[in-house]
């Protein structure tokens, strides 16, 4: 699927998509989880950047990781992802 074809989805929409948790999700995107262009309550979001929430929310609470943590080790799987793949 292309980013034509891709859903386009609110920052509220997001939010609720994380518990409603305003601060955690500018908390990732400050830790460049996701990527955005300005403000993030402006932003418009992609189902790619909303899977990518949603798995760092579900890190972020498994293992009770901030921000930072949860940045590294999905950094570290999309990592091992490319290992494997290669």
């Amino acid at each position: 699927m292309n980013q034509e074809q891709d859903i386009q989805l609110t920052f509220d929409e997001i939010v609720r998509a994380c518990d409603n948790n305003v601060d955690w999700v500018v908390s990732v995107i400050e830790e460049e989880i996701i990527s955005i262009h300005g403000n993030p309550q402006q932003a418009s979001f992609s189902g790619f950047q909303l899977a990518r929430l949603r798995r760092a929310h579900r890190i972020s609470r498994d293992f009770d990781a901030g921000a930072a943590a949860t940045a590294l080790i999905l950094q570290l799987l999309d990592e091992l992802e490319v290992l494997r793949k290669g």
